[in-house]
C-alpha cells in the first residue's frame, strides 16, 4: 500500500470514528454498518443519521462509473474497509473531493 492509500485510509477511518463518535482505535475493517456500527434513529423529518452521514460522503466522492455501480447495487459499501477502500479508489480519480469529505488538510502531504 502507498504512502497515499495509507493517509487516506487513516483520515476515511478518522472520518468514520467522528461520525458515529467512537474511538478510532475501535475501529476494525471488518466492522459492519448496521451491526458493530450503529446509527441513532433520527428524529425529525430532515434529520441525517450515520448512515446518511457515510452515503452522503460515498455520492460526493463517486465519479460517474461509480454512481452507476452504486445506483444499481452492483457497489455495495458495507464495513469499514469497503468505505475505505472505495475512498482510495476514488482519490485516485477525484482527490479534491476526497480530501473535502474526509478533511484532509491541505498541509498533509498526498
Amino acid at each position: 500500500m502507498s504512502e497515499i492509500d495509507e493517509c487516506v485510509r487513516k483520515f476515511a477511518l478518522l472520518r468514520i470514528a467522528k461520525v458515529f463518535n467512537v474511538s478510532v482505535d475501535s475501529l476494525r475493517l471488518e466492522n459492519k454498518f448496521g451491526e458493530e456500527l450503529k446509527a441513532r434513529s433520527s428524529s425529525g423529518i430532515f434529520k441525517k443519521n450515520e448512515y446518511d452521514q457515510i452515503e452522503n460522503d460515498i455520492y460526493d466522492v463517486a465519479n460517474r462509473q461509480a454512481y452507476k455501480k452504486l445506483s444499481s447495487g452492483n457497489l455495495m459499501i458495507r464495513t469499514v474497509g469497503d468505505y475505505c477502500d472505495y475512498m482510495i479508489r476514488s482519490y485516485e480519480v477525484k482527490p479534491t473531493d476526497v480530501k473535502h469529505v474526509l478533511e484532509i488538510p491541505n498541509d498533509v502531504p498526498t
